[in-house]
């Protein structure tokens, strides 16, 4: 299992395993940047585009990568009480999955859609024992809470706990504030300026590209009244 342990090397705060991932990460094509339209451009297509996009459904074509960020999110939730993982479908998908296998944990999916044939069950996977038991709702990233939030309900309408929400990468564009503000809290494996730092001091991105792209995060930020 990758280590997890903080190197001194590394002023970012990011550990030996965290390091490996983020680079592997740049090696699938899984972070861009350039001009980018984001989920949030839906509700605010006046809003600055992104200089950053971040597709983290290029680890499932990367087993490598993948297990990589399976077992970040294995270390993250040790320390969370649960007794089943929830997925954000579709992205986190595979990787819930095969979190679920590592741990050796259950794993549910809230509908956020209407289900015409079947059962109709809200929530896959579901048993009927499983009714107040504990939560955690896995997604791949976070700019934004409301696809999270809108599980959480789906979760919890169906008798479940829900606390806590764990991803990969917080884009830092609010969705953290806006979980608090449900009574959740958010553990992520990087935020996006642990990146940006690393990807700098290890040149991946040059000192004119990484204030660029933090100057125009920040543009954004303000226009969605992040602060």
């Amino acid at each position: 299992m990758p280590e997890r342990i903080t190197d001194p090397k590394h002023p970012e705060g990011l550990t030996t395993s965290q390091k490996d991932l983020a680079i592997q990460l740049i090696d699938i094509h899984a972070v861009k940047f350039g001009d980018f339209r984001l989920k949030l451009h839906e509700q605010h297509p006046d809003a600055p585009l992104s200089p950053i996009y971040i597709d983290l459904r290029m680890l499932r074509r990367d087993p490598k990568a993948k297990g990589y960020a399976v077992e970040e999110y294995a270390l993250l939730v040790r320390f969370i009480k649960f007794d089943l993982l929830a997925d954000v479908p579709t992205a986190a998908t595979p990787l819930v999955s095969s979190l679920s296998d590592r741990l050796g944990v259950g794993m549910i999916t809230p509908r956020t859609d209407s289900k015409g044939h079947g059962t109709g069950a809200k929530i896959d996977g579901l048993l009927p024992k499983d009714v107040g038991k504990k939560a955690i709702l896995i997604d791949d990233l976070i700019t934004r809470a409301d696809s999270k939030i809108e599980a959480v309900d789906v979760l919890r309408a169906q008798g479940l706990k829900v606390e806590d929400v764990v991803v990969l990468i917080d884009r830092e564009q609010g969705g953290k504030e806006q979980l608090e503000q449900k009574g959740l809290k958010l553990h992520s494996v990087f935020t996006m300026q642990q990146l940006l730092n690393f990807y700098r001091r290890v040149e991946i991105i040059s000192e004119t590209q990484y204030q660029d792209t933090v100057q125009r995060i920040q543009q954004l930020n303000s226009f969605l009244g992040v602060t």
